[in-house]
């Protein structure tokens, strides 16, 4: 079931004077169309679906000043929609790969991870078991998490390409790379399955 505060349909210049500038502060793209939900906005399925649902699906950026709450996962892989929330998020998971996400504190019961440089994910305290990055610019603060740098050796993350193969499961792993395969990963999480080799 989903449940959300009113929407319009803003131009991104309407929807940033509705918040006194916070947009045009954060995004660096170039954006025209804005889905604005002025309060909190709870999804029963996976925020795309839902999103699709809601008339959403084509708009630039996804603007929410209350709380998120989805009951599947938040995977922005396309460069839009992008997303900002002024409340909690709470989700499945927050995974982002060419979209600009900007959200305050969340609670993803599986993972954050960011794909690849052209996207950009920023959160502010974020509650999750694991934090993956993939030479994303992911910019947040999870404390409890244990990090993964997927594409590099030399970081400061708990596990990167030197230990990833001895350290995790050989059903989540890419041997060759030396590094975890995220979808088999999280299909393993989702099972209540070990992702570590060892505990």
């Amino acid at each position: 079931m989903n449940a959300s505060a009113p929407s319009e349909h803003l131009t991104f210049a309407d929807a940033d004077a509705r918040l006194d500038g916070s947009l045009s502060v954060c995004f660096q793209g170039d954006y025209d169309t804005v889905l604005f939900f002025d309060g909190d906005v709870v999804l029963g399925e996976d925020f795309l679906q839902a999103l699709g649902e809601l008339g959403g699906r084509e708009v630039d950026i996804v603007v929410i000043t209350g709380d998120l709450t989805v009951s599947g996962p938040i995977a922005l892989y396309d460069s839009t929609p992008g997303l900002y929330v002024e409340g909690t998020t709470r989700a499945e998971t927050l995974e982002g790969g060419d979209a600009e996400i900007y959200i305050q504190d969340g609670v993803f019961t599986h993972l954050v991870y960011g794909y690849y440089n052209h996207g950009i994910l920023e959160a502010g305290r974020v509650q999750t078991p694991w934090v993956i990055n993939s030479d994303h610019d992911l910019r947040i603060t999870a404390p409890d998490a244990r990090h993964v740098d997927n594409c590099s050796a030399f970081s400061d993350a708990e596990f990167n390409r030197d230990n990833i193969v001895e350290w995790f499961v050989p059903e989540v792993v890419d041997r060759e790379h030396g590094s975890i395969v995220v979808e088999k990963f999280l299909s393993r999480l989702r099972a209540g399955l070990p992702v570590r080799s060892w505990l």
